[in-house]
């Protein structure tokens, strides 16, 4: 297929821009909504071509050199937005927010999830929380999530203290080259690429021998291989497959990751494992979560709990003997101390793909005395890492490994001794049909739903809906700075 013209018009999910040209529907990576480009045809699927920009004849003013020229077009395609200056990045991403709640989850759920957010709908940008990427040391601190509301596009908006929006991943997967160099594979194909830089990265492994002296990795790094860096709370750590090592290429004894969540205190995570990759963001959803959770009203407008105040007391570290835990104790002698929020308890709380326990831990300091939390994760690994972030938390807990289907939700619903709280973290495709309409089943008094997939988020919401509860909370934050990706955070509540 060759070069196209096109007009280019609003953004949709994926990342990509809309247009139509000769009664033909296109989705283009790389433009800007009001673009005129050149475009090159790169696949097909049904009805609809896709399309990269190879030449922009009319830029948008939001347009900026791309932060990291591999992720533009003909690159790897791990910066899909890197063209598109910040301020406007949470723009784009709120009217994508916006288009698959209308679309996908129906005028009703559009209309609730609107006046659930004050009339506006809008993505938060959060800090990476230091000065920007150069800084090598790695600050912490900083303001975490930006005030900036989604019509405020100025190009100083969310830029105030050097914030770029680099420099926030506290992991990152790589491929290895056959000349042993990190790499990652092109868009859409499997062509590796060789990388000298990875500016999203946290400083830690940006600023890292992996990058600045490659061969003195060459042990570690085997051709054909993948490797996972990880900016942990001791240091660079870096996984192959086999073992940790540390920024040295020295291979370290911890068999985990320890990463710490300011407020809430350490989590071990299995190397391989799920964590959430901006610096950031387990901080601001476990607040959202906990704030949720303990109110009686769901979030107001979504900026996080002011921090200071403290709730409950320590959880001790668990004592079992094993390295892991002995680490974890180590590392967090007091414990954690939670930001105060609302006065709510509960005598059941269900939370469905808890992964490694981040919300699991706190959620358990809101239990009536008696109270169960019940957590269900498909991972076994990621249940083993749960039980031990979990080990001396109080309340009655059952930390269960299994899928999250109907018949699980079936199981548990003849063991409840009150309507449930229920938190959940679906994977990018959502818990699906089935899954809302038995959790709807439970008759749950509120569900608090983290989302990392709009189009997933409202197909799941229509459901919910249609059984009979009410959007109360809604707010996105931008936890993927230079790509398509965000986070949003829904409360519903059953409607008495």
């Amino acid at each position: 297929m060759s070069e196209v013209f096109l007009q280019l018009l609003r953004p949709v999910h994926g990342g990509y821009c809309l247009a139509h040209r000769d009664g033909q529907t296109y989705m283009v990576r790389f433009g800007l909504p009001g673009e005129t480009v050149k475009a090159v045809p790169v696949a097909k699927k049904g009805k609809v071509i896709f399309a990269e920009v190879s030449e922009v004849l009319q830029a948008s003013p939001q347009r900026q050199v791309p932060v990291w020229a591999l992720g533009g077009p003909g690159g790897t395609g791990g910066a899909d937005l890197c063209h598109v200056k910040l301020p406007f990045q949470r723009q784009w991403k709120t009217q994508v927010l916006a288009d698959c709640l209308r679309r996908l989850g129906g005028e009703e759920v559009y209309a609730q999830a609107l006046a659930a957010s004050g009339g506006e709908l809008s993505c938060q940008g959060v800090s990476s929380g230091h000065a920007g990427a150069s800084d090598a040391g790695g600050k912490r601190g900083g303001r975490a999530v930006e005030t900036a509301a989604s019509g405020a596009c100025g190009e100083d908006a969310d830029n105030a203290g050097g914030e770029n929006g680099l420099g926030y991943r506290l992991r990152a997967d790589f491929e290895v080259s056959p000349a042993r160099r990190l790499a990652m594979t092109k868009f859409r194909g499997e062509e590796l690429v060789e990388i000298d830089s990875f500016p999203l990265a946290d400083p830690l492994i940006s600023g890292s021998s992996l990058f600045s002296d490659p061969d003195s990795w060459s042990e570690v790094l085997k051709p054909g291989g993948r490797i996972r860096a990880w900016a942990s709370a001791n240091g660079l750590r870096v996984w192959n497959g086999h073992a940790l090592f540390d920024e040295s290429a020295h291979p370290v004894t911890e068999k985990n990751v320890r990463l710490t969540v300011p407020g809430f205190g350490d989590y071990l995570v299995a190397p391989s494992g799920f964590w959430q990759a901006h610096r950031q963001a387990a901080r601001i959803l476990c607040e959202q979560v906990m704030a949720a959770a303990t109110s009686d009203f769901g979030l107001d407008s979504g900026v996080s709990t002011a921090q200071g105040e403290r709730l409950g007391g320590p959880l001790n570290g668990a004592a079992d003997g094993s390295v892991e835990a002995s680490e974890l104790s180590e590392a967090n002698p007091t414990g954690d101390l939670l930001p105060a929020f609302g006065n709510r308890k509960w005598e059941e709380i269900l939370e469905l793909y808890s992964g490694a326990g981040l919300f699991s831990r706190p959620l358990t300091k809101i239990l009536d005395r008696g109270g169960r939390l019940t957590t269900l994760e498909g991972s076994k690994p990621a249940v083993k890492m749960a039980r031990k972030n979990l080990s001396g938390a109080p309340g009655r807990l059952q930390i269960r490994a299994g899928r999250v289907d109907a018949r699980a939700l079936a199981d548990y619903s003849g063991k409840m001794k009150a309507p449930p709280l229920v938190v959940m973290d679906p994977p990018r495709s959502g818990a699906g049909q089935k899954v809302m309409a038995a959790l709807a089943r439970l008759e749950p008094e509120r569900i608090i739903y983290v989302a990392c997939d709009p189009a997933a988020l409202a197909r799941d919401l229509k459901v919910a809906v249609s059984h009979g509860y009410r959007i109360a909370s809604l707010q996105a934050y931008d936890l993927f700075p230079h790509t398509h990706h965000f986070e949003t955070v829904a409360v519903a509540s059953r409607v008495r």
